[in-house]
């Protein structure tokens, strides 16, 4: 997997944390004064175009990680600074990078996170809100963090994923035809400028395109797995498609979830072969349970914890994970983040 990182290092980057930091931003931090911190990728999908870090206000520091290891330091320079509102600026996958370091960095008392949009997809800041990216929008997110003015305010757990020594923590999780889809997405969407609602929307069609063409046995024919359900039994089979998500809305409006439940992580899985699956996806895509759900291999619940053994790999937030040589998979609700909107 490629690291998440920033193409190039942008100005003053030889002072950690602080780009062209003001008198006034130096005021702020000896005064301990809350500040807002941007972590920023700049290999998402619009960095290139916009000169975002240009736009930091006075007050707000920068950091810009040039490797995955690099996001514990920058975020333990925030917790060291005082910031208490990070504002990401990239997609799901930086959000994830963010998510996975915060514990790192600010032990049990993570800071608020605002989500500025510029991935090729941006499922989370969709759900939860986010922030623009315009100098206005940076000097009303450094107002609002120091008033709390916020124009909202949602708590989501997101789903903590260990496997082979490592732990990621982020949002939408998937298997066998969701990993598929998004393999297709990658190649034949993503890299044509498709991105966002006309991306995913791209890939939907592709990805039942090809369960119902010249490759569908292979597609059909799922994946392997043993799942076990907040320390229910396991059970061993076959699954066509696993998603799991502790967001409340994704993108498109589609949101094939129906089980009920107090657990934070929202799963349903189609066991493989499927059957009636073109009813199915119909049902699924108007955010339906399939009336024969029950009696088909249709099955949607919510949990806390989910235990799988895996041999394929596996999505989260859009990237591709190979489970470890025993293929074993944790999903857990993780610790309660505050996300903040204007």
């Amino acid at each position: 997997m490629v690291d998440r990182a920033v193409a190039r290092r942008p100005r003053c980057a030889d002072r950690p944390g602080l780009l062209g930091a003001s008198k006034g931003a130096a005021h702020l931090l000896a005064r301990g004064v809350s500040v807002v911190g941007i972590i920023a990728n700049g290999r998402s999908w619009r960095n290139t175009r916009e000169a975002v870090l240009n736009h930091a206000p006075p007050g707000v520091l920068v950091e810009a990680p040039e490797t995955l290891d690099g996001y514990p330091a920058a975020l333990t320079r925030f917790a060291q600074a005082g910031v208490s509102v990070v504002a990401v600026d990239g997609g799901d996958g930086t959000l994830r990078d963010v998510l996975s370091a915060l514990p790192q960095a600010y032990g049990d008392k993570p800071p608020s996170i605002a989500i500025i949009p510029s991935g090729k997809t941006n499922v989370a800041a969709l759900d939860v809100g986010g922030v623009a990216r315009s100098a206005e929008g940076l000097e009303r997110l450094a107002q609002a963090a120091t008033s709390g003015a916020w124009r909202a305010e949602e708590i989501r757990r997101p789903i903590m994923v260990t496997t082979d020594g490592w732990t990621r923590i982020g949002f939408v999780f998937g298997l066998g035809a969701y990993e598929r889809t998004t393999r297709l997405v990658n190649e034949r969407v993503h890299s044509r400028g498709f991105a966002q609602g006309i991306g995913v929307a791209l890939g939907v069609l592709m990805g039942g395109a090809a369960a119902f063409g010249k490759d569908r046995q292979i597609w059909r024919s799922g994946v392997p797995l043993s799942i076990a359900v907040d320390g229910a039994p396991a059970r061993s089979g076959h699954s066509f498609v696993l998603l799991a998500t502790s967001l409340h809305r994704l993108i498109l409006r589609l949101y094939p979830f129906w089980g009920e439940g107090e657990g934070a992580i929202r799963l349903t899985e189609i066991a493989a072969p499927p059957r009636r699956l073109a009813r199915g996806f119909l049902a699924l895509g108007l955010g339906r349970k399939p009336s024969f759900a029950d009696k088909e291999g249709y099955a949607s619940l919510r949990a806390d914890q989910v235990s799988l053994t895996l041999s394929d790999p596996f999505i989260l937030d859009g990237d591709a994970f190979s489970p470890g040589p025993d293929g074993r998979v944790e999903l857990k609700a993780g610790s309660a983040i505050r996300f903040v909107s204007l």
